[in-house]
């Protein structure tokens, strides 16, 4: 099989090291919060949601979410006593969940890491399972590219994003380096760490995150009013 022919040199791309890059860049950004946000956000796509709501602020998403009887609200923020929420878990969103309702979604570094984004052209998601998908419309639609490792809006320590980051580099040049990526996550001990905070779900989870080219949805998130709307830009 031939390999994919690298970006075209006006839609390079490079990894976001400071939040201040961020929050300045007007090309493509592209948000990768691996564990969490960018995948269940992909599913909640792939699954047919047709209403996806992104927050950067707790309170809001919880007030809509009070005010709007038909919506889901996915996160792992502990929202407080009376609010009806899913975790901010791949599966529930992919497998166990209405695609019918709307799903709001707010989180610890995904949706910060997306709205600071405000003066991009393009933002979209990014994770391993919509590898493939999100290079080839890359490709298709050349643009400069910044990817925002989540981690920077929360916890450092959260390191797949950055590996996630980098091996998406690779796969814009088309080259693959999941499996080095792959490796290079379950050594520093984080899979694990999130299967025993998470034993409803996290096995499950895992399942789908680390896996290459399962998900043919890229979603593309337009800030509206500080609300993020998802669609699929496929």
């Amino acid at each position: 099989m031939s390999r994919p022919s690298p970006l075209p040199p006006q839609n390079k791309a490079r990894i976001c090291l400071e939040r201040a890059d961020a929050a300045s860049w007007r090309g493509r950004g592209i948000v990768i919060d691996l564990f969490r946000f960018s995948n269940t956000i992909c599913a909640l796509v792939e699954s047919g949601r047709r209403d996806i709501r992104v927050y950067s602020s707790p309170g809001r998403a919880v007030a809509v979410s009070r005010l709007e009887k038909n919506a889901d609200l996915f996160s792992e923020i502990e929202l407080g006593p009376g609010v009806e929420q899913y975790d901010n878990s791949p599966y529930t969103a992919l497998y166990d969940s209405d695609a019918s309702r709307t799903a709001l979604s707010v989180t610890n570094s995904g949706s910060p890491a997306a709205a600071s984004l405000q003066l991009a052209e393009e933002v979209l998601v990014g994770c391993f399972a919509n590898f493939p998908a999100l290079a080839a419309y890359c490709r298709a639609h050349p643009m400069p590219t910044l990817i925002v490792p989540a981690c920077l809006y929360y916890n450092a320590g959260h390191v797949e994003d950055m590996i996630c980051a980098r091996a998406l580099l690779e796969e814009l040049d088309g080259r693959d380096a999941f499996h080095a990526a792959l490796e290079e996550i379950h050594a520093s001990g984080r899979v694990l760490d999130f299967m025993t905070f998470r034993p409803e779900t996290g096995k499950r989870d895992m399942e789908l995150v680390l896996k290459k080219g399962t998900i043919k949805a890229v979603p593309r998130i337009k800030f509206r009013n500080g609300v993020g709307l998802v669609e699929n830009a496929v």
